[in-house]
């Protein structure tokens, strides 16, 4: 391999890393969207009143797993996990809940990464008062 080339090599072994581990600029709009859409229906993001299937993931990042103290179904695999919510977790949690926390009753999966990392943006921005 002629001196180029493998400069060429290196640089590209150096710079490719770098540009995947950048990722996508997550966009909070079309995780409000999504979040809307699919998780919505049982969660809800609002002070007070919206669906209770869930918990209440107003505020989530940074609160420890089941521990909103108005949501009641909490599976017993959720409350032992000893999880708090980071942006982190709650992605890997949901690219698989069941996986995550084995016996948790959380059934969605978002496995698409732009739209779970637009989902958890959004989520990150929501904080309580």
């Amino acid at each position: 391999m002629s001196g180029f080339r493998r400069f060429l090599a290196v640089a590209a072994a150096a710079v490719v890393p770098a540009l995947c581990a950048a990722g996508h600029k997550p966009d909070i709009e079309n995780g409000k969207t999504m979040f809307n859409a699919m998780c919505g229906v049982c969660h809800s993001v609002q002070a007070t009143g919206g669906p209770h299937e869930g918990p209440n993931l107003l505020g989530v990042v940074g609160r420890k797993a089941a521990s909103e103290p108005e949501f009641t179904k909490y599976s017993p695999a959720l409350k032992a996990s000893k999880l708090t919510w980071s942006k982190k977790n709650l992605d890997k949690f949901l690219v698989n809940p069941g996986e995550k926390v084995p016996g948790t009753l959380m059934p969605m999966q978002i496995p698409d990464n732009k739209t779970r990392a637009d989902v958890v943006a959004y989520l990150a921005t929501l904080k309580k008062k």
